[in-house]
């Protein structure tokens, strides 16, 4: 009887020494959503046509300074589709051109979806031109923010970025409470809540981590020591109210009036309250030392030019008619 005996050459016989089971990265919940789902193009522009529909119902049924109207508004909620879209691409130009064609397609959806029911109608767009810049930054941006993916230390720089944002907008908004509360609370939760969800869901290593931990928090503690130097008071102005120097500023707007400029340094602020029979309100904020000009304009198309500053003797917010 023969037996067959086989003969392994050096190279096979060292593969099979050397060769491990494969093992693959440790993912859990947050790593899946912040890495591992689907983002195709039909589901890119199916959540950008999503988002946009659910943001202009939160600006038409949602009263303004309430955190579910805040979408509307400002930036913050959009931080956490945009990352969304981008830690789910495989390449940086497929996430640049995805975040891109996200914001392009949702941005515009949020007005042209209030014009039939908004008595400015196609003037609504007018408050786009702030989306559009920032929907022109999201290009170079998502380039960039894939390389969180990386998990290196400059991800946790690349991160750091946006949760300072973050945090800024978080402090603002405990900085009005003295006011506002518990106006944007749902806000403010998310501002801060969302952050360690970012840093353990994106991030598989503790290097970019400790790095982005590190960062924010310094920049909170700045934050907070320069938002508390600076007083912050805020006013509230009727038409027909006599100014410092005994004139009256009258602003008897026409319907759906909105702030078309503003500008000033420090943390400022005009916000127009509806008083109904009795016309239109202005809050503003502003802080000492600080000028500020702002421009309201209506759905006729007038334009009305003011400005503020804090009045030491009177201890209050001053509003007067601009040249």
């Amino acid at each position: 009887m023969t037996t067959s005996k086989t003969t392994l050459t050096k190279s096979e016989a060292k593969t099979i020494q050397t060769k491990k089971p494969t093992s693959s990265k440790k993912t859990n919940f947050l790593h899946k959503i912040f890495g591992e789902l689907n983002m195709s193009w039909p589901i890119v522009i199916i959540f950008a046509i999503a988002m946009g529909v659910y943001t202009a119902l939160m600006a038409m049924l949602v009263p303004d300074g309430n955190s579910f109207h805040d979408i509307a508004v400002t930036a913050e909620w959009w931080v956490l589709p945009a990352i969304l879209v981008i830690v789910n691409c495989k390449k940086p130009s497929e996430a640049a051109l995805k975040v891109f064609v996200f914001f392009l397609i949702s941005q515009p959806l949020v007005y042209l979806i209030q014009v039939p029911f908004n008595s400015m109608g196609w003037q609504l767009f007018g408050y786009y031109s702030y989306w559009f810049k920032i929907t022109l930054l999201t290009l170079p941006a998502g380039f960039i923010a894939w390389y969180m993916k990386k998990d290196q230390w400059y991800s946790g720089l690349i991160l750091s970025s946006m949760t300072i944002f973050l945090a800024y907008v978080g402090l603002g908004i405990v900085r009005g409470f003295n006011n506002d509360f518990p106006n944007h609370l749902l806000t403010l939760i998310y501002c801060f809540g969302i952050i360690p969800i970012f840093i353990f869901g994106i991030f598989h290593k503790w290097q970019p981590r400790i790095i982005t931990t590190i960062i924010t928090v310094v920049a909170t503690i700045i934050f907070a020591v320069a938002f508390g130097s600076h007083e912050k008071y805020d006013s509230i102005y009727r038409s027909g109210y006599d100014t410092a120097d005994g004139t009256i500023v009258q602003f008897e707007f026409g319907d759906e009036p909105f702030v078309s400029f503003w500008s000033g340094e420090g943390q400022g602020n005009v916000e127009i309250i509806n008083a109904g029979d009795l016309g239109y309100n202005l809050k503003l904020s502003g802080e000492k030392g600080f000028t500020y000009h702002f421009s309201i304009t209506d759905s006729t198309g007038n334009e009305y030019n003011y400005r503020y500053f804090f009045d030491q003797d009177q201890n209050t917010l001053i509003l007067e008619l601009d040249d």
